[in-house]
């Protein structure tokens, strides 16, 4: 009883009689193994998924050769052996994987090699695995589980990077064994040597070693050569060749292959040397069979008294065919048999898998959903790349570890030209793959879903095209557009800037409008033109000012007049007529010269005291009520937005003719509310800013005062009348800068409504200082004091409302100190330039919050 082969299973009473099957490296093995028993009525569910151990003791019967496996298929059947019937139960025996062979899923892997990859789907199915790896292995990006079993998956990407594997089986268990280099395959304990001799057709288990013994040569190609392309190095040369020297005609026969799934020359280079190792294992096979135990895929064993004497050596076992039956405790029904059908390789060829698990393909485009890091709704890279999460991935965050960087198709793209159309974050893109490889996804188009609709109603604006964008973080109503309108009668292009248009014509620029056209400007107009200015005008001309008009000029100024030439303010008026008769009417008058004055004419000189008026046609009519009338006649209330294809000004026929314009002098500006304040804040601020500096580290340029040289450029000419440059922001005073902080920064945000003056100081100093400030006391506001305000990091009345709301002001500005000290030093986390500005920034908090006021 002690050499015969037995069985462990969970249920008693069933004897082993038959193993058959084949196990091979790289292979998920499936074994069929019989048992007899004499209760047919054994619970065939209670077998399934169970652990399996055969047991086949060795030559020496010190040591035993295990077979250990979980139960995936239970067959039951009769037989009568010795007149005795049995019930036949078939068992399949496959290895820990076998969930893994009928799995299927779809996965995105980031970051992360092949072998790490291959051990987690390991881990999380519970397979025991001792990894012997000693090779380098490329980090992949990005690699998807496409529509594939998990076994499908790791087997593909081991055959690619040409990682082996095999079982080692123990008593109780089995463990899946890594490996990539001939060394690391070692003999059955008891098997070093394995002599060949010839045994009766069958072998004897009495009687151990090799009785077959076929050499097989086999023509392989000669040369390998793949190549792939990188889009960040456009021009590099990725091809690599590697030869076959054991091939007949080496270089004769190439296998070229595209792409060849890398990007990185060196991973080439191991590509080709992968496949080429491959090769050498197809070139010689020996086919053989043996009654020897130690017979097993992963290890290896000496051969002597080969039937060639060349033969004998060193040998690894890839494949092998189980025969094993025991029927002693049934004599008469045939002979117990142990034979294994296997097929070796000399050991000193690196075993590599062959490339038989297909590759995933995907078969037309599909949508995914734009993603980014939480608080960002545009999140690219320097190539316009975006992420992205697919509807089929379960696992994804939807954050910006969703995807890789996926390209973005563009209209046009060129060197430094063509068209940018980001996607935005929440966005529906249309994901297509370059290949219809999984792993290289990129963006064809973008479509419109229920939660992104069009910007025009749909089918009732189906007449208008055009491009609508959405300001950053903005709401439906900021967004700058251009629209075609192509409905009959009602043609329309419509152009709208949300803040600034700039228009650039490096030569000639023509309009040609056939109708009437309308110019409005709510603010100021700048007309700057380097040579001459003409203007032709058929009809009249009306130009009419609300406040003070200056016309001036260096050198000769002419006004002429055909016919009679008017000059009226209030009740005096000048006339000048085309026959030369000249008319001065008014209640007083007074010609003043500080020398000689000289009165000439050709005929008599009348003084005339009596209260007779010159004949003018009409006394002076310039009253500035009826002036202001008809000016403002010509502004009709604000229209709104989604009226920007309307006039902003009444029609000719809508406005009564404009007396004649007077010019009187403008009204200075008044104290603003904001002033007490905000004078006693703004000496702590150029207390905190300082002078001049133009550090190179300082993303912001040239500053003085805190003025950053973009701000400068900005607004230097619009608010101080000053031009914008290095120099005069060098020379800025004191006022000037005043003047722009509380313009632009100061009153816009309503600083001072705040009741608490410190509170106004730390808010306002941070926001001057860093653009994220506003979002940050917004998040602040509604995480810790319970607001609920939408943190978009513009500061307005509800901000400001909210931050009143808060009863003990003195925690709100200690915990906006708090905050901006963390805003700070994470901008050195993110930029170790900055790490030489960070004492300065935190002591400028402190300063803000002891200062006394």
């Amino acid at each position: 009883m002690l050499n015969r082969i037995t069985v462990q299973l969970p249920v008693e009473g069933l004897l082993f009689w038959k193993l058959t099957g084949r196990e091979a490296m790289s292979e998920s093995f499936a074994l069929t193994l019989t048992v007899l028993g004499t209760d047919a009525r054994i619970d065939r569910s209670k077998l399934l998924g169970q652990p399996v151990t055969v047991t086949i003791p060795t030559q020496n019967l010190l040591t035993s050769r295990y077979v250990n496996g979980k139960i995936t298929r239970v067959a039951v059947s009769a037989v009568e052996l010795t007149g005795t019937r049995y019930a036949v139960y078939q068992l399949t025996v496959e290895p820990d994987l076998w969930p893994m062979k009928r799995d299927r899923n779809l996965r995105i892997f980031q970051g992360q090699t092949v072998p790490q990859i291959v051990k987690t789907l390991l881990g999380e199915h519970q397979v025991n695995v001792e990894d012997k790896l000693t090779g380098s292995y490329r980090v992949w990006d990005y690699c998807v589980q496409y529509q594939e079993s998990s076994l499908d998956f790791i087997s593909r990407l081991m055959e690619l990077e040409g990682i082996a594997y095999h079982f080692s089986h123990e008593a109780d268990k089995h463990t899946l064994v890594l490996t990539d280099a001939a060394t690391q395959h070692q003999p059955f304990s008891g098997y070093e040597v394995i002599p060949y001799h010839q045994t009766p057709s069958g072998g004897s288990t009495d009687e151990e070693g090799i009785s077959q013994w076929a050499l097989e040569d086999s023509v392989t190609p000669g040369i390998y050569s793949l190549d792939d392309y990188d889009f960040r190095k456009p021009n590099a040369w990725l091809f690599q060749a590697q030869q076959n020297p054991a091939s007949p005609k080496p270089g004769s026969i190439d296998v070229y292959d595209w792409p060849g799934r890398f990007v990185d020359k060196g991973h080439g280079e191991f590509y080709a040397r992968i496949r080429q190792e491959r090769w050498q294992v197809e070139h010689q096979q020996i086919q053989a069979t043996a009654t020897a135990a130690g017979i097993a895929p992963g290890h290896t064993f000496n051969l002597t008294n080969a039937p060639f004497f060349s033969d004998n050596g060193e040998y690894l076992v890839t494949a092998a065919g189980y025969h094993f039956e025991e029927n002693r405790y049934a004599s008469g029904e045939g002979e117990t048999i142990h034979r294994t059908d296997f097929t070796v390789i000399p050991s000193a060829v690196v075993y590599r898998p062959a490339q038989t698990t297909a590759w995933p393909r995907t078969y037309g485009p599909q949508t995914a959903k734009v993603v980014g890091p939480k608080g960002e709704s545009i999140w690219t890279d320097k190539y316009g790349r975006v992420k992205v999460k697919f509807h089929w991935d379960r696992l994804a965050k939807g954050d910006d570890t969703s995807s890789c960087w996926v390209r973005v198709s563009s209209a046009w793209a060129g060197q430094g030209y063509g068209g940018v159309q980001i996607p935005r974050v929440g966005d529906e893109v249309v994901v297509d793959f370059i290949n219809g490889d999984p792993d290289r996804p990129i963006i064809t188009g973008r479509v419109y879903n229920d939660a992104s609709m069009p910007p025009w109603a749909l089918p009732a604006a189906a007449t208008q095209m055009g491009f609508m964008s959405r300001t950053k973080d903005g709401s439906v109503d900021n967004a700058n557009a251009l629209r075609f309108e192509d409905k009959a009668g009602a043609e329309q292009v419509w152009i709208q800037a949300e803040r600034n248009m700039d228009t650039s014509v490096k030569n000639d620029e023509t309009h040609s409008v056939g109708g009437a056209r309308s110019h409005y400007v709510k603010k100021n107009e700048l007309h700057r033109v380097e040579a001459n200015q003409t203007q032709a005008v058929k009809g009249g001309t009306e130009i009419l000012t609300g406040k003070g008009k200056l016309d001036a000029a260096v050198e000769q100024y002419v006004i002429a007049s055909g016919t009679k030439l008017r000059l009226v303010s209030g009740e005096s008026a000048i006339e000048l007529n085309a026959n030369g008769k000249i008319n001065l009417i008014g209640k007083e008058f007074n010609f003043f010269v500080e020398g000689d004055g000289y009165i000439t004419t050709g005929g008599k000189l009348h003084l005339n005291t009596s209260g007779t008026k010159p004949g003018t046609t009409a006394p002076g009519s310039g009253h500035k009520g009826d002036i202001d009338a008809a000016v403002q006649a010509y502004f009709a209330p604000e229209q709104s937005k989604k009226g920007a294809g309307a006039s902003p000004v009444p029609s000719q026929s809508a406005t009564k003719p404009a007396p004649q314009a007077t010019v009187s002098n403008a009204t200075s500006a008044t104290p603003t509310q904001s002033e007490d304040k905000f004078s006693k804040i703004s000496p702590i601020i150029f207390q905190n800013e300082g002078g001049y500096v133009n550090d190179p580290n300082d993303a912001g340029g040239a500053t003085n005062k805190g003025i950053a040289w973009k701000t400068w450029q900005k607004y230097a000419k619009e608010d101080l009348g000053v031009e914008p440059t290095l120099d005069n922001l060098k020379n800025l005073t004191n006022e000037q800068a005043e003047t722009i902080y509380r313009k632009r920064y100061w009153e816009p945000s309503g600083f001072n409504n705040l009741n608490d003056p410190k509170l106004a100081l730390m808010s306002y100093d941070w926001t001057i200082t860093s653009g994220g400030a506003g979002k940050q006391i917004q998040k602040l506001l509604n995480n810790e004091f319970g607001q609920q305000l939408i943190a978009d990091g513009k500061i307005g009345p509800k901000t400001i409302d909210a931050m009143n709301s808060v009863s003990d002001s003195a925690k709100l500005t200690s915990r906006i100190a708090d905050i901006r000290k963390e805003y700070y030093e994470n901008l050195v986390v993110n930029n170790s330039k900055n790490a030489k500005f960070l004492t300065g920034w935190l002591n400028r908090v402190d300063r803000c919050a002891q200062v006394a006021l």
